[in-house]
């Protein structure tokens, strides 16, 4: 469960446009519109539900997650670069694979609901994710970027660059998951 403030403005895509919504407002336009709420958490690339355990490991800044509404709203996510979340498994509801197919195939070339959340075919990876698109909507990168262990010092520069391009006043911190640290997050040196 997101757990700011209701008051606090999300960035929130709706209706073929970016916008800076109240929890509050957001929450009561999806209850008017009958339509699902998803979550896009920025640092990992992944999407999911709101709800998401996995996603809601503490408290959410607006420059941590991009929601969306609707059926239009999980065709965008998709279109920017996110992939489902294993843990709440997006995937599993009602209709899911019927509203991203097309997206999935012109993006990934992947066919299947099958392919699209085997993580051995695309795995988690914040550089897939349209920076370019989204960081002037939000205002603000994530503190932290999850890619792939083993990435070279190359790619890694290339990731710093994009954000740097952005003329951000901080470049996120830029590593990978690491379950045998506190922090279960190894950053690289750029």
């Amino acid at each position: 469960m997101i757990t700011m403030p209701y008051n606090t403005p999300y960035p929130l895509f709706a209706n073929g446009r970016y916008e800076r919504i109240p929890l509050k407002e957001i929450a009561r336009a999806g209850s008017a519109l009958d339509a699902r709420l998803w979550s896009a958490r920025l640092s990992t690339g992944l999407l999911g539900s709101t709800n998401c355990d996995s996603g809601n490991r503490g408290p959410k800044e607006y420059g941590e997650i991009l929601l969306a509404l609707g059926d239009e709203g999980l065709r965008k996510l998709v279109e920017l670069g996110f992939i489902p979340c294993s843990s709440c498994r997006p995937e599993t509801t009602d209709t899911f694979w019927d509203i991203v197919a097309a997206e999935v195939a012109e993006k990934y070339h992947l066919y299947s609901r099958e392919d699209f959340t085997n993580k051995d075919i695309l795995p988690y990876d914040a550089r897939r994710v349209q920076w370019e698109e989204i960081i002037p909507h939000i205002g603000k990168a994530p503190g932290r970027l999850y890619v792939p262990q083993g990435l070279s010092q190359k790619e890694v520069a290339e990731l710093a660059e994009r954000f740097a391009a952005l003329s951000l006043d901080t470049v996120p911190s830029i590593g990978f998951y690491d379950r045998e640290t506190a922090a279960k997050f190894t950053a690289y040196d750029i």
